[in-house]
């Protein structure tokens, strides 16, 4: 053999031996590859299966045989319905067609939830996720299921959700407000009681600020927010405080609130129950005012009795010196003490108004037919061009059983009283509705207003702010609206009028 012939010969078994090493080479590699995805396959703390796509099991993980009473033998070939659901068809999951059956139908991985119960006799709730495995544009063959427990996870989230929903519940069935806020004072919880008591909706305050329900004027809590942020000391905390709210109509109205914290991720929460104390306040206010009315009232009827006998024997005896008398002075002046008898024989009968048991003569009336003939009367006393009146009837008002001729010297007393502290002018606006168990009607003025300070006394005999008058009308009216069972209070704010308030039952 020529020597080139040997060495070409020679050159190519050096080629075949690099390309030997390099296959060697590969299949070292691939076989380090497998042992590293084997690996990967049985460390995954999944359920995983291979199967084919006639639903024949080809291999399974670690995890999978953990939970499985067979061992890998007794699995691999077997159908995966057959071992997973001891089924000899393939399984339909619920509303869910079987994950195999659709991801051979559409190409693309398929998730499925569902229940399964375990030979145990437990049930499991199961995440299934179904893989083809292709490459290029071929058809998948094989797939891999991975399946994972989330029976802990599932029951923990239901567990939250019905714990939210009972906290909901407890929010929303709440009697008193309940309002959070974050640190910049934005409000982010509102419940039902809320909305009643303030009138707004949750999403005409969610997101703003607690201005909106508390102004700085009636309470600072800016102040109290910053403070507590630098220095977390609680100076407030679990104290119930008084202050004033606004409604959304604009009213104010007092309330107590207590307050608490709660901090989470640096972030802190302030949460406020909030309990109006309007009707509260209103009853302590109606108490405190019988129980001074009873005490004036012993008083004035102590007085009216005491005053009468000397006023008759100081009048007879007066009438019986004048047929005596020659002096023209002296017997104008004996007039001038009939005069004055005359108004103090006047105002012991008022006293005796006040201080007298009402005997009511009732019969079905419509008050809102009442009102209007004390108005016709007050027109015509009154110049037009200078106090107006206006009404806002609830229609068709349910009649109710009082004594309207009593009724009308009521409303004519508040209407009076009203026009006198127009010195301007002004206008009456009387309005009717319904309240619970009765009827409600609301009479305002334009007036200067009533001091708070005031406004439990305008009710008692003698208490007026004018130069003129005996200041009993209000005490009366008191007494007659008392008689039917009724209510009579004041609202005013100084400055922007006065109105009185009457609540009348039915029967």
């Amino acid at each position: 053999m020529e020597t080139h012939e040997i060495d070409r010969l020679t050159m190519q078994v050096r080629v075949l031996k690099d390309m030997l090493a390099q296959k060697e080479q590969q299949l070292q590699d691939l076989e380090g590859s497998n042992i590293f995805l084997k690996t990967l396959f049985d460390a995954v703390s999944e359920e995983v299966i291979l199967v084919d796509e006639n639903f024949n099991i080809q291999d399974v993980n670690h995890e999978f045989l953990n939970n499985c009473p067979l061992k890998k033998e007794a699995v691999v070939g077997k159908k995966c319905h057959e071992i997973i659901h001891q089924s000899n068809e393939p399984c339909e999951l619920k509303k869910h067609m079987c994950p195999l059956k659709e991801a051979k139908r559409i190409g693309k991985p398929v998730e499925v939830t569902h229940r399964h119960t375990q030979l145990d006799g437990d049930t499991k709730e199961m995440v299934e996720v179904m893989y083809p495995l292709a490459t290029g544009d071929q058809r998948a063959k094989r797939f891999l299921k991975i399946s994972r427990d989330v029976t802990d996870y599932r029951d923990l989230i239901r567990k939250l959700h019905a714990s939210e929903k009972k906290f909901r519940a407890t929010l929303d069935t709440a009697t008193d407000a309940i309002i959070s806020i974050d640190e910049n004072h934005k409000i982010i919880l509102f419940n039902n009681a809320a909305k009643r008591i303030f009138g707004y909706s949750k999403d005409e305050v969610l997101g703003k600020n607690l201005n909106l329900l508390i102004p700085p004027q009636y309470g600072d809590h800016y102040s109290f927010i910053k403070g507590f942020v630098e220095t977390r000391e609680p100076k407030i905390m679990g104290k119930n405080l008084s202050l004033s709210a606004l409604r959304k109509n604009g009213e104010k109205f007092p309330v107590e609130i207590g307050l608490s914290h709660h901090e989470m991720d640096g972030k802190i929460t302030f949460t406020a129950i909030i309990r109006d104390v309007s009707a509260q306040r209103q009853l302590e206010k109606k108490l405190l005012q019988t129980e001074r009315l009873a005490a004036v009232g012993q008083t004035v009827a102590h007085v009216a009795h005491e005053i009468k006998n000397p006023l008759m024997i100081i009048g007879g005896f007066s009438h019986q010196i004048k047929p005596s008398l020659t002096d023209k002075k002296a017997i104008q002046k004996l007039d001038m003490i009939f005069d004055e008898i005359g108004r103090l024989e006047n105002l012991v009968a008022n006293l005796g108004d006040f201080t007298k048991v009402y005997n009511l003569v009732k019969r079905p009336s419509d008050i809102n037919s009442v009102i209007e003939d004390v108005l016709k009367i007050m027109t015509e006393i009154y110049p037009p061009d200078k106090y107006t009146f206006k009404t806002d009837f609830f229609p068709n008002l349910e009649e109710i059983s009082c004594d309207p001729d009593k009724l009308k010297q009521v409303f004519i007393n508040i209407i009076t009283n009203g026009i006198h502290a127009m010195d301007d002018g002004g206008t009456v606006r009387v309005s009717t509705g319904k309240c619970p168990d009765g009827i409600e009607i609301r009479l305002s003025d334009e007036g200067i207003g009533i001091p708070e300070d005031d406004l439990l006394r305008v009710f008692e005999p003698f208490y007026t702010t004018r130069d003129s008058g005996s200041g009993l009308g209000l005490s009366i009216s008191y007494k007659v609206v008392e008689a039917h069972k009724g209510e009579i209070w004041a609202d005013s704010t100084p400055g922007e009028g006065a109105t009185f308030v009457v609540r009348l039952p039915v029967r």
